[in-house]
């Protein structure tokens, strides 16, 4: 009788932290849910392998899929923003007075570290999720989606006790942090008019950037080629207020780099197809078979039908240092 005892006091032990993991989650999608607006202030740190990039991160959401991510590098005071309202996706590069308009269900087709509904698909779409709880503190592990980066595996969110994230890290299959968003503020009382999320807001904002040079001070040529891709040839063209630098690689994944400086005196929208994809130090737009950026006030192109969506990411992130040779 003691024995069935103390097994039946177990069960009910069990039982009870198992429906607390679940309570806390549950907290966590009702308090997402709820949120008519909110403004997310932190700082992410992206790993991509021996290079680290420091980013300050402003978020601004309303109720109705309206979202403006500002993204600013800390080294180089680089900004991006993200912008989503009615008419779609827009990546803005302020310093060159220049937006990419494209169609996306982003920010809920893959993981975002600093998007709570993301980061919530993340947790609901995972059945093997686990929750630790300790005092007033929740740490949440589940499986991400990065569709363009498979070797990031799961995530550790970090509740207060409001039940709002602290911190996100995103680990790899080796379980090294290769993605780190600190949350210093998420203020959900107050509240923004859809003129906040226009694009025409979004320039306003940005005017006051420093203009660009027209001229490309240097050619970089990417540290990494695919296996058996070699650089070929070099052409630059110059046109109005922009010079263009065509840099063509042979061999078995050919592709070919545009390297671009321009200064728009008026805003300039660009319609194209694609997906938003970060990596490393690249945030830009993604299709099959080409790369769209922007870096330091220059923009950048990538055209290869041969190459995988890795390769060309791996490309764009290794044009971050000019390379000594071709």
């Amino acid at each position: 009788m003691k024995k069935f005892l103390v097994v039946l006091s177990t069960l009910l032990i069990l039982t009870g932290c198992g429906k607390k993991s679940e309570d806390v989650i549950k907290e966590f999608e009702n308090k997402v849910n709820s949120l008519e607006n909110y403004h997310l202030i932190g700082e992410m740190q992206i790993a991509n392998n021996e290079d680290k990039y420091n980013y300050e991160v402003d978020v601004t959401y309303k109720k109705g899929n309206y979202y403006k991510v500002s993204l600013i590098n800390k080294e180089n005071k680089h900004e991006q923003v993200i912008l989503k309202n009615e008419e779609g996706v827009f990546i803005v590069t302020p310093s060159i007075n220049k937006s990419f308009k494209f169609q996306s269900e982003w920010p809920t087709n893959s993981s975002q570290s600093y998007i709570l509904e993301a980061i919530l698909k993340d947790i609901s779409n995972d059945a093997d999720r686990s929750v630790s709880i300790n005092k007033d503190k929740y740490t949440i592990i589940s499986k991400v989606n990065y569709p363009n980066n498979s070797d990031l595996k799961n995530e550790e969110i970090t509740l207060g006790s409001d039940y709002l994230p602290t911190k996100v890290v995103v680990k790899n299959s080796s379980g090294t942090v290769m993605i780190s968003t600190v949350i210093s503020k998420i203020d959900v009382k107050t509240k923004y008019d859809k003129n906040y999320f226009a694009l025409s807001s979004s320039i306003k904002e940005s005017s006051t950037d420093k203009p660009t040079s027209s001229t490309l001070d240097s050619v970089i040529y990417p540290m990494y080629l695919p296996s058996g891709t070699k650089y070929s040839t070099e052409e630059v063209i110059t046109k109005d207020d922009s010079e263009r630098v065509i840099l063509s690689y042979t061999g078995s994944k050919p592709f070919i780099l545009i390297e671009e400086a321009s200064t728009n005196k008026e805003h300039e929208t660009t319609l194209v197809s694609g997906e938003v994809v970060q990596y490393g130090n690249i945030l830009g737009v993604m299709t099959n078979t080409s790369l769209n950026w922007s870096n330091n006030g220059k923009e950048y192109y990538i055209i290869g039908e041969s190459l995988s969506s890795n390769e060309m990411l791996e490309i764009a992130s290794s044009t971050s240092t000019v390379a000594l040779t071709k």
